[in-house]
């Protein structure tokens, strides 16, 4: 009984000292100081007792949210979506921070929007051949070139899904879906000039690129 009260209590030693570097850490990382760091750390603690994280796990998340630029209160507000798409996924917390936080930055997207990108992620989980750690690996290979032609999420979440069920997934398909798209948005002359022949238009009369299912369908259509 000495002996295994005497392992608890190393565990439990172990266990704070990790906590509390981690802590170290992040607040370093964010600048926290004073009220800051106190509200970090009581988020880090409230999550590891609410979920099936630990508290250091949690401390690592806000470390990465840190990192992409967030400031604490938006840190604080993102983690508990963050862990439950790291949750429900099976993803490792920290892992699923820093992707999360990349790939929203490769995309353009702002904090303020993280629930309907967890919820495209989640989606692309649960509905294609992928995890949503693969979808968010595609979008930082492919995020600023859908930034940059304002391509909806939702229709590259759709054309990434599609690849993968074909065996096309990760950064793999990221690379691949960018390269399409560029050579759809700035041909060589020799593929305008095919592109013409086949009637396949890819902008809009306002300049925009249309949307890129209508734009695979014309391309089928007209093979």
């Amino acid at each position: 009984g000495a002996l295994k009260l005497g392992e608890f209590i190393s565990d439990a030693v172990d266990t704070y000292q990790g906590f509390e570097q981690a802590m170290a850490n992040t607040s370093a990382i964010a600048g926290a100081t004073g009220e800051e760091y106190e509200a970090l750390r009581q988020a880090a603690l409230d999550m590891g007792k609410a979920t099936s994280k630990t508290a250091e796990e949690c401390a690592d998340a806000l470390g990465y949210m840190s990192l992409a630029g967030w400031d604490v209160n938006t840190s604080i507000a993102s983690l508990e979506p963050v862990l439950r798409l790291s949750e429900a996924t099976g993803l490792d917390l920290a892992r699923c921070s820093d992707l999360v936080t990349d790939s929203m930055s490769a995309l353009g997207i702002e904090a303020k929007d993280l629930a309907g990108y967890l919820d495209v992620a989640a989606q692309a989980n649960n509905k294609s051949n992928q995890t949503a750690e693969m979808l968010m690996e595609a979008y930082i290979g492919v995020g600023g070139t859908l930034k940059n032609l304002n391509i909806p999420i939702q229709q590259s979440a759709a054309a990434l899904g599609v690849m993968a069920n074909r065996g096309i997934k990760g950064s793999e398909g990221g690379t691949a879906l960018r390269n399409v798209i560029l050579s759809l948005s700035a041909p060589t002359d020799k593929a305008a000039g095919a592109m013409e022949a086949l009637g396949l238009e890819v902008y809009d009369a306002a300049g925009n690129m249309r949307p890129l299912n209508q734009v695979f369908k014309d391309l089928g259509a007209s093979l």
